[in-house]
């Protein structure tokens, strides 16, 4: 493999990130899980304050970045693979997380469904189109 084909390509990285963060905010709304979230979460429904959105993003677009990273360092060319990664790094991390915060922050077992799904959804998204994209890239380049 030739030195670029090991660098992350950012442009993807960002779009992958914002898309995810799009996903995000669907997954959220009324048309999908919006109301189990706002059902089972303990505190009254509060806008937000403006500047929160600007960093919001910033969760995701880190996600795709330490993703593209791996498929990379990985040299993962299958997006099939890469899915397994996705899954086995939400399973360690994310899906962990939240069984910690059902078992011991009394977080209600459906708004941590919610959560988690949301960030299994997402990382399964970034790493198929990370994949995509780097491999596309890469036989470009070759």
């Amino acid at each position: 493999m030739n030195n670029k084909a090991l660098k992350i390509n950012y442009a993807a990285v960002i779009i992958t990130g914002f898309i995810a963060f799009v996903l995000s905010l669907i997954w959220y709304s009324p048309l999908l899980f919006g109301k189990i979230w706002t059902e089972h979460r303990n505190s009254i429904p509060q806008s937000a304050p403006g500047w929160t959105m600007f960093f919001a993003p910033l969760r995701e677009l880190i996600v795709s970045y330490v993703m593209a990273m791996l498929i990379i360092r990985l040299a993962i060319v299958n997006w099939k693979d890469s899915i397994k990664l996705a899954f086995l790094l939400w399973l360690a991390f994310q899906a962990v997380g939240m069984a910690g915060a059902i078992i011991w922050d009394n977080m209600p077992l459906k708004l941590g469904s919610v959560h988690a799904g949301d960030w299994l959804m997402k990382m399964l998204f970034m790493a198929a189109s990370l994949t995509i994209w780097h491999n596309r890239k890469t036989q470009l380049v070759s």
